[in-house]
């Protein structure tokens, strides 16, 4: 589980880097630069989602059915908290804070997402 972890790791922080570079580069053009602090808190957002997702599945994956629904939806809670409390922040900044959190948000996850699944394939292949 931790090399799988490892690999998906780095192909996620590559892939997010270019696509960091295209926004960055995107938001700068236009005259936004300063919104790039709202795109890195989404990505931080949306790492921590992941992350205590993978974390609650993984700690999930040695308990009874009963316990590891509590703590699937524990974890659902926390998640849905946290992103509660972040978004609402962001909108109350500005609209375009909150739109380009989002995306950071979004971004992050579905590159984990495509990463994760892509990285299940692989090791069924073998």
């Amino acid at each position: 589980m931790r090399e799988f972890l490892s690999v998906f790791a780095k192909r996620l922080l590559k892939s997010l880097g270019i696509v960091t570079l295209m926004v960055s580069l995107l938001l700068l053009s236009g005259g936004n630069g300063s919104l790039i602090g709202a795109l890195l808190l989404g990505y931080f957002t949306g790492g921590i989602f992941v992350g205590t997702m993978v974390y609650r599945i993984w700690r999930s994956a040695g308990l009874s059915a009963d316990g590891a629904k509590k703590q699937m939806l524990w974890g659902l809670v926390l998640r849905l908290g946290m992103l509660f409390i972040v978004l609402f922040t962001a909108v109350h900044i500005s609209v375009q804070v909150f739109g380009v959190t989002v995306l950071g948000f979004l971004l992050f996850y579905g590159l984990s997402l495509v990463h994760l699944i892509l990285g299940n394939i692989d090791i069924k292949r073998l």
